[in-house]
């Protein structure tokens, strides 16, 4: 199953885990993910926070 990180504003993907092996370090957290993208989103400029919280993670079956 993917793992996607999206953009609270703009909601474009960020990054995006697909399958197993893609990465030597595997799945990054968000805080790791804020630090290789540079905190801000490469679409539309926001920054990204590196803490979350439940409300908002979204779990979804993909097709």
């Amino acid at each position: 199953m993917p793992i996607v990180y999206r953009c609270h504003k703009c909601n474009s993907v960020v990054f995006a885990f697909i399958r197993a092996g893609q990465d030597y370090y595997g799945v990054p957290s968000p805080s790791e993910l804020t630090v290789r993208i540079g905190g801000i989103c490469p679409n539309c400029g926001r920054s990204i926070e590196s803490r979350v919280s439940l409300s908002n993670i979204v779990i979804a079956l993909s097709k």
